[in-house]
């Protein structure tokens, strides 16, 4: 027969929460001309997808391009740019985080 405080000890160390490894909400930024878009594009056979090499003229023109063409839409009401600086923390069980502040400017 078990003792009362052994079973007493048993009983709180089974409805003991389980430590578990802290996540968050993440996610992860990729352009359309990054490595990992073109994979996923030419694997899926994307129609018209066209890849400039990396430095070239072509590709900065592109990037360009797409800029001017997002800015025309104005679908932004105000100016966005980022603040003097940002921070970088690494912590031991959670990965690497940054901050970045960012500035509004209005028109």
């Amino acid at each position: 027969m078990v003792s009362p405080a052994l079973g007493l000890l048993l009983l709180l160390l089974a409805a003991a929460p389980i430590p578990a490894p802290a996540s968050g909400i993440g996610f992860q930024l990729h352009h359309r001309f990054s490595d990992r878009v073109r994979r996923w594009a030419e694997g899926r056979a994307v129609p018209g997808a066209w890849w400039p090499d990396k430095g070239t003229t072509e590709y900065y023109a592109a990037l360009a391009h797409h800029d001017r063409a997002l800015r025309g839409r104005a679908i932004a009401a105000s100016d966005l740019s980022f603040a003097d600086g940002n921070a970088t923390f690494r912590l031991s069980s959670l990965g690497l985080y940054v901050v970045v502040p960012l500035l509004f400017r209005s028109a």
